[in-house]
């Protein structure tokens, strides 16, 4: 299956082991709900999005994901609380939040769903900036004044964890696009995951003209976020010879529900190939 955008693979999994039997210990429970989305700082919009569970039987189904749209969702940005509203029929609940950039501070998710109440935190770091000597992707000079730009899915052992997409000018990120095949990539700071059996990097090639610009977002993750993202693509990117049984890859929702609810902060900027062919 080709690759979607991560955070839409991730609810696809998550979607998909949230329905398997309980009678097998190894196997993830049958969960109420799934979340996707969260806070940013790119834009004072916010997206969050809720879906039900279905089986791996049920091919249909995890192409037509079903919305839920009776849930009454709440964001506390650790003063107010921001009511979201459902975009009619699609399970998106959205919000204009004027606090989506209080740095160091938690960020509180409530869910009332079938007279049952979900929560889930994470906490806003500010990404640090974008600095044109690190940025992970490389580039080659290719035939006719071209260029070859080679983007890895993963990069291991950095100082801190952060998200990147890379995009040619023109294309731009929007987080309440949830079934958009963005390509992120991703800076871990843990090391590769099997030593044993060395990990085949997996790599995005663009191929481009030299006078070409590219529009590149950075986002910060917390530590929290940054271990579930790690843990989920140990079931995925990573299965080897040496994977276990999928196990239950557990977001921080409360509750008999799964996902991940984030607080990331976003920057964006424009380089030329040309600049960053200089660094």
């Amino acid at each position: 299956m080709k690759l979607k955008a991560n955070l839409w693979i991730l609810a696809v999994l998550l979607v998909l082991t949230g329905c398997k039997k309980q009678e097998d210990p190894f196997l993830s429970p049958m969960y109420d709900l799934i979340v996707e989305g969260g806070i940013n700082t790119y834009s004072k919009h916010q997206y969050i999005r809720l879906i039900k569970p279905v089986g791996f039987a049920d091919e249909e189904a995890s192409l037509n994901l079903k919305p839920i749209s009776d849930a009454v969702l709440s964001v506390n940005d650790g003063v107010h609380d921001v009511p979201f509203t459902e975009i009619p029929g699609t399970g998106i609940y959205t919000a204009v939040m004027e606090n989506n950039d209080k740095f160091d501070s938690v960020y509180t998710l409530t869910i009332n769903y079938n007279h049952k109440e979900y929560k889930a935190v994470d906490t806003l770091y500010p990404v640090f900036p974008i600095d044109a000597n690190y940025i992970p992707l490389s580039i080659k000079k290719a035939q006719a004044g071209g260029v070859r730009l080679t983007i890895p899915k993963h990069t291991f052992g950095t100082k801190m964890a952060q998200q990147w997409l890379i995009l040619p000018e023109g294309k731009t990120w929007d987080p309440g696009k949830f079934n958009e095949s963005y390509p992120y990539s991703y800076s871990h700071v843990y090391g590769t995951p099997n030593a044993l059996h060395p990990l085949i990097q997996k790599a995005r090639i663009v191929d481009s003209g030299i006078n070409d610009n590219l529009v590149i977002y950075k986002y910060s993750l917390s530590e929290n976020y940054s271990a579930y993202l790690y843990s989920v693509f140990q079931e995925t990117d990573w299965k080897g010879l040496l994977s276990s049984v999928p196990g239950n890859v557990k977001g921080n929702i409360s509750g008999n529900a799964n996902g991940f609810f984030y607080a990331i902060d976003v920057e964006v900027q424009a380089k030329s190939i040309k600049e960053l062919m200089g660094n």
